[in-house]
C-alpha cells in the first residue's frame, strides 16, 4: 500500500528533543494538528494516571473512560474546540476566564450555555463582560443555591422561601418523602409533593368520614376501647371456636381423634408459660360454647372476663356463656370501624401528624410549591449546560499544556517549570532529579527500563496525613553526574507539582552508564581497588615472612638455649625498675616493626630497581587500559544511545518516534543547583571549636618514615651494607645476652 501524501496546511516545525516536532503556539498551530498524520505526532496514545491534570479535564478527554487517551479522543476534542468557540485565540492563550462573548453563536446548544453562563454570572454578581474561572462553575454552593433553582426540579427548605412553602416543604419531609437537590441538600420534587397531597386527602376525608356516619362509631366514644379490647382477644375467640369445631369433626371418627395432655414441668416457669401461649383460651367444648365463669388459660383470663363484661360482648352473652354465633355477631357489629380503623392507620407517613395538623395542611394548597417546582424544571436545559461550560473553560485553560505534552513534546525540555508528564522533583544527594514518572509494576517498568539504557532510581515516597501513611513508588532518572554516592536504602525528600513534601528512599536501582566523566573515572576506581588490595596483600605477606624470620633468629640466639631454672619465689614489692633496663626489649620489639615495614618496601624496592620509569608507566598504563578500556567503550556506547521516549513508554505512554537524552538534555533533569549570590566564610567550625595543633609531631613522623625508607633502600643497594647490619644485628643480641 502506497503511503498517503501529506497533508497541506501551514505546519511549522522545530527540533525538540533531537528530532522535528510540531510547533504548538498559536491558533493557526492549533488548527494544523487535526490535518497532521498522527505518525508524525510526539505520542499517539498515553494513561490518565500517568498525567498531571485536572481529572475533570482528562474525564472529558477520555471519552470512553478506559483510562487512556489516544489520538482519536484528541482530535474530537479539537472538534468540539472548533465548533463551540468564537474564537480559538483564547484556547492558544490558555485563558484563566472563559467569556460569554468567545462561546460561538452556532454552536449545538448555544443558547443554553449563554444563559448558563449569564445566570452564574448573575449568581455571583458579575456583568456579562467578566469572565468564569473553572472554580467558578465549579463552586457547587454558589452556584446551585440560587432560591432552590437549579434546574434539578428539587426545592429545598431555606429561608428565601415564604413561610408557608417552608412548613410544607418541612412537612413532606418529614412524612419520609424527600428528595436529594443537586447541592446534596434534603427537599422534595413533583413527584414527592402529588404523593403528599393524595394521602392527605385519603386521610382527610377518612376524618370526615367519621364525623359524618355516626353508624361507624358503634359504641359511641366508647368504641375505639372497645374495638382495642375486641381485637386484643380475637385471635384467642378464633382459635377457642376453631378448636370446638376440630373436636367435633374429629369426635366423628375415632381413628382421626387425636389427643395430646397439656404437660408441663411446673418447676420450670419459662417452660409453664411457653405452655399456655401454646394453648387455647380454654379446653374446647363438644357444644362449641364459651363459658367465662369456667376455667380459662390463665394466661388470658383478665382480658377474656374483662371483654365479657364490656359493652362489646354483653348484649351478645346467655349468662357468662358465648356461642360462636353470637361472637361472629358481635364481630360484625365492629367490622366498619374496623375497615375504618385499618385505613386510617396505614402506613402513608402521616400517621404521625395529628388531625389538626392534618387539617392545617390541607388548608394550605399545595399549587404554589408545585409551581415553584414547575419553573425549576424549566432551568434544566440551562443548568444542564453547566456541564458542557465546564468542559469549555477546562479545554481553554489546559488544552494547549496537553497538546504540548502530547502531539508535542516542549514542555518536557523546559527547565524553568515540571510538564505534565512529571510527577515531582526529587532532592537527593545534593541534586534535583526532575524526569520522575508513577510506576504501577516495578518488575514490568524495569523490564522496559534496561533497553533505554538510562540509570533509574526507583524511589518509595510517603506521607502521613490525617493520621493514615500514603505511599506510591515512583521512577526517577539520573542523567547526568555520577551513581558511587546513591545506594539503596538512601534517603531524600521529594516534592510534588503542588509543593507537597514526601520522605523518600531509594527501594532499587536500574544501574546504566550516567555521564562521560563517570565512565572515564570508572577505570581508575576500579585500579585504584585493584591496588589497594594489591599493596595490603604484598605488605601482610612481607610481615609474616618478616616475624617467622625473627622468631627463628630468636630460637637460635643462646638466651633461647639457656637452661630454665626453678621458678624464685615472689619477693616483696619494690620501686619500679628504671626504664632503661627494658629498652632492649622495646628496641628489639620495634626492630621487628620496623624489618617488616622495610622489608615490604625493599621488596617493592628491589623488583622496581632494574626497571625503567618509562616501563613502569607503560605497564601502568596497560593495566588501566586493560581495566577500564572495554568499559569505557561500552559506557559510552550506551550514553549515545540512551533513549528518552523508551522512559516515557514505561509509564504508558506511546510515543512515536526516539528521543536521544544527550547530555545537555540529561543536565535539564539532573543538576545540582547554583549557590546563591551571597557572603561566604571560609572559616570551618571544626577550627574554630578545635584550634589547630602544632605540627611538629607529624613533622617529626614525616622524617623518620623518609629515613627508614632511605635506610632500607640503601641495605639493599649500598655494597656492603647488608654484611654491615648482620653485624650490628649480632652485637645487638650479643648485648642482650649480656645484660641478661
Amino acid at each position: 500500500m502506497m503511503p498517503s501524501a501529506p497533508e497541506s496546511g501551514n505546519f511549522r516545525f522545530r527540533m525538540i528533543g533531537g528530532g522535528l516536532q510540531l510547533q504548538i503556539r498559536t491558533a493557526e498551530d492549533l488548527k494544523s494538528i487535526s490535518h497532521l498524520d498522527e505518525a508524525l505526532w510526539a505520542m499517539t496514545g498515553v494513561d490518565t494516571d500517568s498525567l498531571r491534570f485536572d481529572q475533570d479535564f482528562l474525564r472529558f478527554l477520555d471519552c470512553d473512560h478506559d483510562g487512556k487517551i489516544r489520538s482519536e479522543e484528541v482530535k474530537t476534542a479539537l472538534d468540539f474546540i472548533q465548533n463551540t468557540f468564537r474564537d480559538i485565540s483564547c484556547v492558544a492563550r490558555s485563558d484563566e476566564f472563559l467569556k460569554i462573548s468567545s462561546i460561538s453563536p452556532d454552536a449545538p446548544g448555544a443558547a443554553e450555555i449563554i444563559d448558563c453562563a449569564r445566570l452564574l454570572l448573575n449568581n455571583l454578581n458579575r456583568s456579562d463582560d467578566d469572565g468564569l474561572s473553572v472554580d467558578d462553575i465549579r463552586n457547587t454552593e454558589a452556584v446551585t443555591s440560587f432560591s432552590g433553582r437549579n434546574g434539578d426540579g428539587v426545592i429545598v427548605c431555606e429561608e428565601g422561601l415564604a413561610k408557608h412553602l417552608q412548613q410544607q416543604i418541612s412537612m413532606i419531609i418529614a412524612s419520609g418523602r424527600v428528595s436529594r437537590d443537586i447541592s446534596g441538600r434534603d427537599g422534595v420534587d413533583l413527584d414527592n409533593v402529588v404523593d403528599f397531597e393524595n394521602a392527605l386527602a385519603r386521610r382527610i376525608a377518612l376524618l370526615e368520614q367519621i364525623e359524618k356516619d355516626p353508624a361507624i362509631l358503634v359504641y359511641g366514644e366508647d368504641t375505639a376501647g372497645v374495638y382495642e379490647l375486641f381485637a386484643d382477644c380475637s385471635e384467642l375467640l378464633d382459635g377457642y371456636f376453631l378448636n370446638s369445631a376440630a373436636g367435633r369433626f374429629l369426635d366423628t371418627d375415632p381413628e382421626r381423634a387425636v389427643k395430646k395432655v397439656f404437660s408441663a414441668d411446673l418447676m420450670v416457669p419459662a417452660d409453664v408459660r411457653q405452655a399456655l401461649v401454646n394453648a387455647a383460651a380454654a379446653v374446647p367444648l363438644k357444644n362449641g360454647e364459651l363459658d367465662f365463669n369456667a376455667q380459662l388459660n390463665p394466661l388470658y383470663a383478665g382480658k377474656l372476663r374483662k371483654l365479657a363484661d364490656s359493652c362489646a360482648l354483653k348484649g351478645y352473652l346467655n349468662g357468662s356463656v358465648l356461642t360462636e354465633s353470637a361472637y361472629l355477631q358481635a364481630k360484625n357489629a365492629l367490622e366498619p370501624y374496623r375497615q375504618w380503623y385499618t385505613a386510617i392507620n396505614e402506613a402513608d407517613g402521616l400517621e404521625k401528624f395529628t388531625a389538626d395538623e392534618l387539617h392545617g395542611a390541607a388548608a394550605m394548597p399545595l399549587d404554589e410549591l408545585k409551581e415553584l417546582i414547575q419553573s425549576d424544571l424549566s432551568l434544566a436545559p440551562v443548568v444542564g449546560a453547566g456541564e458542557t461550560l465546564l468542559k469549555m473553560a477546562l479545554y481553554q485553560r489546559y488544552m494547549m499544556a496537553f497538546l504540548n505534552n502530547f502531539v508535542s513534546l516542549g514542555e518536557l525540555f523546559n527547565p524553568e517549570a515540571p510538564s505534565h508528564l512529571q510527577m515531582g522533583k526529587l532532592v537527593m544527594d545534593g541534586r534535583h532529579f526532575t524526569l520522575t514518572v508513577r510506576v504501577k509494576d516495578l518488575a514490568g517498568h524495569k523490564k522496559i527500563i534496561s533497553s533505554s539504557n538510562i540509570c533509574v532510581i526507583y524511589v518509595e515516597i510517603s506521607r502521613l496525613d490525617n493520621g493514615v501513611w500514603s505511599k506510591e513508588l515512583l521512577a526517577a532518572a539520573v542523567t547526568s553526574g555520577h551513581m558511587r554516592s546513591l545506594f539503596v536504602g538512601k534517603r531524600g525528600v521529594f516534592f510534588d507539582t503542588d509543593g507537597v513534601i514526601y520522605d523518600a528512599v531509594i527501594k532499587d536501582i536500574s544501574a546504566q552508564p550516567v555521564s562521560i566523566g563517570e565512565a572515564f573515572r570508572a577505570p581508575f576506581y576500579s585500579f585504584s581497588d585493584f591496588i589497594s588490595k594489591q599493596t595490603e596483600k604484598i605488605f601482610n605477606t612481607r610481615n609474616a615472612e618478616v616475624q617467622k624470620s625473627m622468631t627463628a633468629e630468636l630460637n637460635k640466639s643462646p638466651l633461647a638455649a639457656a637452661p630454665k631454672t626453678a621458678p624464685v619465689p615472689t619477693p616483696a614489692p619494690a620501686a619500679p625498675a628504671p626504664v632503661a633496663g627494658n629498652f632492649p626489649m622495646l628496641l628489639m620489639g620495634g626492630g621487628i616493626g620496623i624489618a617488616a615495614l622495610g622489608s615490604s618496601v625493599a621488596f617493592i624496592v628491589k623488583s622496581l630497581q632494574n626497571v625503567s620509569f618509562i616501563t613502569v608507566l607503560s605497564v601502568l598504563a596497560g593495566i588501566v587500559i586493560i581495566f577500564g578500556g572495554p568499559s569505557v567503550i561500552i559506557a559510552l556506547i550506551k550514553l549515545y544511545r540512551r533513549n528518552l521516549s523508551r522512559f516515557l513508554e514505561s509509564c504508558g505512554c506511546a510515543v512515536n518516534r526516539p528521543m536521544r537524552m544527550s547530555r545537555r538534555m540529561g543536565e535539564i533533569f539532573t543538576f545540582v543547583p547554583k549557590r546563591p549570590k551571597g557572603e561566604v566564610c571560609l572559616i570551618d567550625p571544626v577550627n574554630v571549636f578545635k584550634p589547630v595543633r602544632s605540627r611538629w609531631g607529624m613533622i617529626i613522623l614525616l622524617t623518620a618514615v623518609i629515613l627508614s625508607a632511605a635506610a632500607v633502600t640503601a641495605y639493599f643497594t649500598v655494597p656492603g651494607a647488608k654484611a654491615k647490619v648482620w653485624s650490628m644485628k649480632q652485637q645487638l643480641f650479643q648485648k642482650i645476652n649480656n645484660i641478661k
